[in-house]
């Protein structure tokens, strides 16, 4: 397997103690960055998930911004809105909510998007 150098970060999480870490590989430093974005995940340095959950919100709601046109229509029946909110909207903001952990501030942020 190989590995292009230039895109390799790296972040330390909960290592405030730390004030910068070299790790080498093939005698060139790796880049130490304060937050990166990982399959669709914000990884921070406090190991915090808050904007991650914002960014993945922000993104489900451009998804119903570009459907409200047909979401809020008089066409469709209130039932099949409500498929098309859950699979389109809730499957955008709910990815790979399995993986964060929720503080009160985290769980706060996302009732309020649930309402």
């Amino acid at each position: 397997m190989l590995i292009e150098l230039r895109s390799v970060l790296f972040v330390f999480i909960n290592m405030s103690h730390y004030d910068n870490i070299n790790i080498k590989m093939d005698d060139n430093a790796l880049k130490q960055v304060p937050k990166f974005k990982y399959l669709g995940s914000i990884c921070t340095e406090d190991g915090k998930n808050k904007e991650g959950i914002i960014h993945r919100i922000k993104e489900a709601k451009v998804m119903f911004n570009n459907k409200k046109q047909l979401l809020c229509s008089n066409n469709l029946s209130v039932e099949m809105k409500k498929k098309l909110i859950k699979s389109c909207t809730w499957s955008v903001a709910l990815y790979g909510s399995e993986t964060w952990t929720l503080g009160k501030n985290e769980k706060r942020v996302v009732n309020a998007f649930e309402t």
